[in-house]
């Protein structure tokens, strides 16, 4: 099989009501790059990335269309069922950018489940049981915003929920007191700064909540910080934003800094990466959280059949784009009705495939248009 045409389409998503995050950070819509693979053999995969504005992770909706643009040519006759030499091939062609690479690794993954005709989560490592218990995350906003969205999240069954705190040390410990008071039997939070903190503003926000049962995530924005804050706290800490490869999840299990690791498909390079970060999660015995930027049907599906390939003990929590953008553009998008607990679709590949007419035309083409 070869691959015989890669398209890209941008596709932007509205988030009127504002989606805000520590230090000022605000965005009132999403980016996505979706890429389809054509093969000779008359199957499609879909890919997708998803970005949230410039300064959120080092990322960017641009950026990932000029890299795909040095990428696709490279890639134009290959096999899309070697998914590891596609990956070394991106690698050799473009350094660094793995968000960028993220999609293209995904539409490969798509191909080979609909050529097998398997699921991914099978292709994955193998589905294991049980169900994927999702995340939710009351966005940064006033405490009140905040409350009501978290009574709002737990009516829909959600038992993992990430708040999102500011960066000022008395209004975010405040804020994680009045949430926690109103905490039920079950449920777990994660205080998530992302990256908002100095070193001492963590510390001194953990020194005052001591005695609230909740996971630390992402206190600071070096690796060095939050290791030093670690080593200082007797909370549970979660990395997230800093873990952008395998061989961060290395490092981080040599040092012992932390308890609970967050791996987010795009921003480790796809899910080839993924799957390897995660497995060495397992190996080494520390509990994830699955996760990516955001995304369409195309991304949660990437998300919840890497979820389910993970022995169930050490999945914490699941990610689900679609509890921010509504429109899932794909055909058979996994919605939550009945409690926020899924698992991933037994159909071939993701399991998705994009509506016909949603993406309109695309932005590149390349291996022709014939």
């Amino acid at each position: 099989m070869k691959i015989k045409r890669i398209s890209v389409y941008e596709i932007e998503s509205p988030f009127p009501q504002g989606y805000r995050l520590s230090r000022g950070r605000k965005w009132t819509s999403f980016e996505s790059t979706i890429v389809a693979i054509e093969t000779d053999a008359g199957i499609v995969g879909w890919g997708e990335l998803q970005t949230v504005g410039a300064n959120y992770l080092p990322a960017f909706a641009k950026g990932a269309i000029a890299a795909i643009e040095v990428l696709g040519p490279q890639l134009i006759g290959e096999d899309p069922l070697q998914i590891d030499r596609i990956n070394y091939i991106m690698d050799h062609v473009l350094y660094g950018h793995p968000y960028a690479k993220s999609a293209i690794d995904m539409a490969c993954w798509d191909i080979l489940g609909k050529a097998t005709e398997m699921p991914l989560c099978v292709l994955l490592g193998g589905k294991f049981e049980g169900g994927l218990n999702l995340m939710a995350a009351p966005y940064f906003g006033s405490q009140e915003e905040m409350l009501a969205l978290t009574q709002e999240l737990r009516e829909q069954g959600y038992r993992r929920l990430s708040v999102k705190l500011g960066g000022d040390v008395a209004e975010d410990v405040s804020t994680i007191r009045a949430i926690l008071e109103q905490a039920q039997p079950g449920e777990e939070y994660y205080a998530d700064c992302n990256r908002g903190w100095t070193r001492d503003q963590a510390l001194r926000v953990m020194r005052q909540i001591r005695d609230l049962d909740v996971y630390i995530e992402q206190p600071c924005a070096s690796y060095e910080d939050c290791l030093a804050v670690r080593r200082r706290t007797d909370h549970p800490m979660i990395l997230d934003e800093i873990i952008d490869s395998p061989e961060m999840v290395m490092r981080i299990i040599a040092d012992d800094a932390a308890d609970l690791i967050n791996i987010k498909i795009s921003r480790v390079g796809g899910l080839t990466k993924a799957r390897r970060a995660r497995d060495m999660c397992v190996t080494a015995g520390i509990p994830m959280t699955i996760q990516d930027v955001g995304g369409s049907g195309i991304v949660q599906a990437a998300i919840f059949h890497l979820a389910q390939s993970t022995p169930r003990e050490f999945r914490h929590s699941v990610f689900d784009p679609l509890s921010v953008v509504s429109d899932p553009l794909t055909d058979a998008p996994i919605l939550v009705q009945d409690g926020a607990v899924v698992e991933a679709s037994d159909r071939p590949g993701l399991g998705q495939d994009i509506l016909p007419g949603s993406l309109g035309d695309p932005i590149a083409v390349y291996g022709g248009r014939g």
